[in-house]
């Protein structure tokens, strides 16, 4: 992938980070003690995978919080997976990021062993604000997401809703068109169709790639790929795909917020998480540091931000109730997570490069 330029986008986010600092983001409780607020610079460029509602969400929230106390923009670059950025550090490039939000744990492993990422520094971070399990000392688990099987309810008679994720591949009982991510890693494409071939869960990983793209053939023709979490909405919202597989905060902002006939099922879906974290060779190293105590320690922010897109944090003294039981159906509680499979990062961390250049050659057959 060749070096895209990023500036208009930068100066599109710095005009949009202003319109929303000067809206109110200083009314908010400061959370950071000034030792840590000094010496930040005047921006941060995060690499964000996220990118449509879920960054536009966290821009108004999060972030606004941080500006508010500290004068530092947040400036997004978005980019859907990790390639520039693996990209850039294996050419030795500049980089413009001091924060990177990694879509993965798979990602996530192969970066901190890469030597890609600096060390989360005890002296910035509040490590005992987060929960046990998410301080991986090159990064913070910072949004546990869904990989869910989603449906349009009004596709099918009302007697006859698929009942999950392996309804993917019966076109026979439920015709259509399905909504895929045209990426292998947190798409759920090849773990559903080793599913409804019959693998059991426990049994999935390591993928038998063979088999999973044998399966994928059945659908082939029926499939329309999205590559942006807002796309995979739209697709479900319009009727253009009858199912398919989304992230579950896109899917419960379209629910509670415009109203869209969109039904998730948990079981058989899978979840992950992401990784807030400072690549190597950062410009602002402080100043991404800072970010992650902020975000750690600013639990407004948090319950305002999954309440509007379900994306949860491992922010300690925040659970399911933090958020209010209208929430808590869609985010990855211990609940919903009994009844769904959590995506195997050491195997992508592993073996993406196999499964991405397999991919690619079967979408291109």
């Amino acid at each position: 992938m060749g070096h895209r330029s990023i500036c208009n986008r930068l100066a599109a986010s710095l005009l949009v980070g202003s319109m929303i600092f000067a809206a109110g983001a200083l009314a908010q409780d400061k959370v950071l003690p000034d030792t840590v607020k000094s010496g930040l610079g005047s921006q941060l460029v995060w690499y964000d995978t996220g990118g449509g509602t879920t960054s536009r969400v966290r821009t108004e929230t999060l972030n606004a919080d941080f500006k508010g106390e500290t004068g530092v923009d947040v400036v997004a670059d978005y980019n859907p997976d990790m390639t520039k950025f693996f990209a850039a550090m294996e050419n030795g490039a500049n980089i413009p990021w001091s924060i990177i939000d990694v879509p993965s744990m798979g990602d996530f492993i192969r970066a901190r062993d890469a030597g890609y990422l600096e060390k989360l520094d005890p002296n910035i971070i509040d490590f005992g604000k987060m929960d046990e399990g998410t301080n991986y000392q090159y990064g913070f688990g910072s949004q546990r997401f869904g990989i869910v099987f989603t449906y349009n309810t009004t596709a099918f008679p009302a007697d006859k809703q698929p009942a999950g994720i392996k309804d993917l591949y019966n076109l026979k009982d439920f015709p259509g068109k399905r909504c895929l991510f045209n990426y292998p890693q947190f798409s759920a494409d090849l773990e559903s169709a080793l599913l409804a071939d019959g693998v059991e869960p426990a049994k999935l990983y390591p993928l038998d790639l063979d088999r999973a793209f044998a399966k994928l053939d059945t659908i082939k023709s029926q499939i329309n790929w999205w590559s942006n979490g807002d796309e995979s909405i739209r697709m479900l919202s319009t009727g253009e795909c009858s199912m398919g597989i989304a992230w579950n905060g896109r899917v419960f902002s379209a629910i509670q917020n415009d109203h869209v006939p969109l039904k998730m099922v948990w079981s058989g879906s899978l979840y992950s998480q992401s990784i807030m974290a400072i690549p190597k060779g950062a410009p602002n190293v402080k100043g991404g540091q800072a970010l992650i105590a902020h975000f750690v320690a600013d639990q407004k922010g948090q319950i305002e931000f999954v309440r509007r897109i379900a994306y949860a944090s491992g922010i300690k003294g925040l659970n399911a109730a933090s958020y209010g039981p209208d929430v808590a159906p869609y985010i990855v509680t211990p609940e919903n997570a009994a009844n769904a499979i959590e995506e195997n990062g050491e195997y992508y961390a592993k073996n993406l490069t196999t499964v991405l250049d397999r991919f690619n050659r079967w979408m291109a057959q």
